[in-house]
């Protein structure tokens, strides 16, 4: 596997309009990773035709990135945009315009789940990207929070309620992940998770009449009030997992060993599930 470093260095020389790139998932937490686990970066770039165009993808390919953000390709070779070899890391584009306007009105969770977790920033091209990279982060937590707060018991604490909110978005998309994994990865970065979601959760929860009393939230409205959000929720995270198999669908003829990919993830996820204590 390559070094972050090393990644974010090609990329940054290699892909056109790049603004910043990040790093998520198994690959920060290294108790969690495995030898043949591939990083996920996100790649947030000014033109997304162009970013393609730089990856060789079709004309015709490209017309089918536009909808349901990100697009997932597979980055290969020891010279990644342009060599042959095998897949170094999945690079998940999304042009910054269509991030902030997502944010903004989400049709679902897809990418506001995966910023919403712990990141590494690798590359941004100035300050300014940087500062707007922050605030898009910062924007995908509020949409996870806000979307948590639709369904949580009467009464919950902060940090039970933050614990639902990273998982929230493993509810979002046809996941391998058990319970018990999905807890080793809240638990990695534990107090990273608290300290963003837990004001989100208290802002978003006051704002439908949800009390904040100490670290507990505590629902009071009426059973009709809640049984219209937890329908909200429900309609969002079938949406969500929908939209996520057209991905799925269009990584077919997007993503390069695809097929592969996939059952080296089920593989892996198998093989942490047969190894979880108490399973």
């Amino acid at each position: 596997m390559n070094a972050p470093g090393m990644l974010a260095a090609q990329l940054a020389r290699d892909l056109p309009g790049l603004r910043a790139l990040l790093l998520f998932g198994s690959a920060l937490a290294p108790e969690l990773s495995q030898a043949t686990s591939i990083p996920d970066l996100v790649a947030l770039v000014d033109d997304l035709d162009a970013a393609l165009a730089a990856f060789g993808v079709t004309p015709l390919v490209r017309r089918l990135a536009g909808p349901l953000p990100p697009i997932t390709i597979a980055l290969r070779g020891t010279v990644a945009l342009r060599g042959a070899g095998g897949t170094v890391a999945k690079v998940n584009l999304v042009s910054f315009a269509t991030a902030r306007a997502v944010f903004a009105r989400p049709d679902d969770l897809s990418l506001a789940g995966r910023l919403a977790k712990k990141t590494r920033l690798l590359y941004a091209r100035d300050d300014r990207a940087r500062d707007e990279t922050a605030a898009l982060l910062a924007a995908a937590a509020d949409v996870m929070a806000r979307a948590t707060t639709l369904a949580l018991p009467r009464v919950v604490s902060l940090e039970q309620a933050s614990r639902r909110c990273f998982a929230l978005s493993y509810r979002a998309e046809p996941r391998p992940e058990n319970a018990d994994q999905i807890a080793a990865r809240y638990r990695a970065f534990a107090a990273d998770h608290r300290a963003c979601y837990e004001p989100r959760l208290a802002s978003a929860a006051r704002a439908r009449g949800i009390e904040v009393t100490g670290s507990r939230l505590v629902d009071r409205r009426p059973a009709a009030v809640r049984r219209r959000d937890a329908r909200a929720l429900a309609r969002l995270l079938r949406r969500s997992r929908a939209r996520a198999l057209l991905r799925w669908a269009r990584q077919l003829v997007v993503y390069r060993g695809w097929l592969p990919y996939l059952v080296g993830k089920l593989r892996r996820a198998w093989s942490l599930r047969t190894a979880t204590p108490g399973r």
